[in-house]
């Protein structure tokens, strides 16, 4: 069964109205036979939890999405100190720089104006959680029309009854508008709705977008690597924080993460191995 927070499940069953999870809020300690879970603030979105498991020896850390710093989408992050850390690594490798989340939304703003400037649309690809919503508030702030797929319509609703505001928008019903800029979900590519759209611009945002062949893989003109996860300073920052003596990487890039904090003295293991035929094949 899904094990999440009280906000995760209002977030996800916006989409999904028969969302089933055990749940807990921040900090509330959850019994799952003799283990004990206790979520914390991982910045991210709304509901956006690291794990701490205790009562199985030695306690761990699982941390999948992680943000330093306070965002108008998402609680304030918070940080423990665990011995043992299990670390999601889709961005571990050095050659992801990623910018900070305000210079990637700063890029989106600019990106949207520079192609209505042109007479084209932009059409903004985005994760429906999450990077969508913080596309759309950068883009309401700055002034410009938003309009967005249902599924992000109904996220941002949901956004809204937890108390955060991801700016206006409008649901999409075919066409575009002089002046709008579009937001629509990564998996979605393809749908009619958008390649029958006169004149778009396809910007897609993701981590992925830094890689040539992802970014022609996804068919986009152009991409902004605005992701919730961290690039390899950031990791390296969070392993350092939570003072960890043990960690293990999962996921893309978990291999070459644990190599560079091998060589920095870190006992780090791959809790399993890459598949280099699908480095570029997930948007993340």
């Amino acid at each position: 069964r899904v094990v999440c927070t009280d906000r995760t499940r209002t977030l996800l069953r916006g989409l999904r109205p028969d969302f089933q999870a055990l749940i807990a809020p921040f900090h509330r300690r959850l019994m799952v036979g003799p283990l004990e879970l206790t979520m914390l603030p991982a910045g991210f979105v709304p509901g956006s939890a690291q794990l701490l498991v205790e009562g199985a020896g030695e306690p761990f850390l699982y941390a999948a999405h992680i943000s330093f710093e306070a965002h108008r989408m998402a609680e304030e992050p918070q940080f423990v100190q665990a011995p043992n850390l299990v670390l999601r690594t889709p961005y571990g490798d050095p050659r992801f720089r990623l910018p900070s989340r305000q210079e990637a939304l700063d890029r989106v703003v600019e990106v949207a104006r520079a192609t209505i400037a042109a007479g084209r649309v932009p059409v903004f690809l985005a994760s429906v959680v999450g990077k969508a919503q913080e596309a759309t508030r950068a883009l309401s702030d700055a002034g410009i029309p938003v309009a967005v797929h249902r599924s992000i319509y109904q996220v941002c609703r949901q956004y809204r009854v937890l108390g955060f505001d991801p700016g206006k928008v409008v649901r999409f019903r075919g066409g575009a508008r002089f002046n709008e800029a579009v937001v629509w979900p990564e998996g979605l590519r393809g749908s009619r709705a958008i390649t029958g759209l006169k004149r778009p611009t396809v910007i897609w945002l993701s981590g992925l977008a830094m890689i040539p062949d992802a970014l022609a893989r996804m068919r986009a003109d152009a991409g902004i690597p605005l992701t919730g996860h961290q690039g390899p300073e950031g990791l390296l920052r969070f392993v350092e924080m939570t003072g960890a003596r043990r960690v293990h990487t999962v996921g893309r890039w978990s291999q070459s993460f644990a190599r560079s904090l091998q060589r920095r003295g870190v006992e780090a293991l791959p809790l399993h191995r890459e598949v280099q035929l699908s480095l570029f094949g997930e948007p993340g």
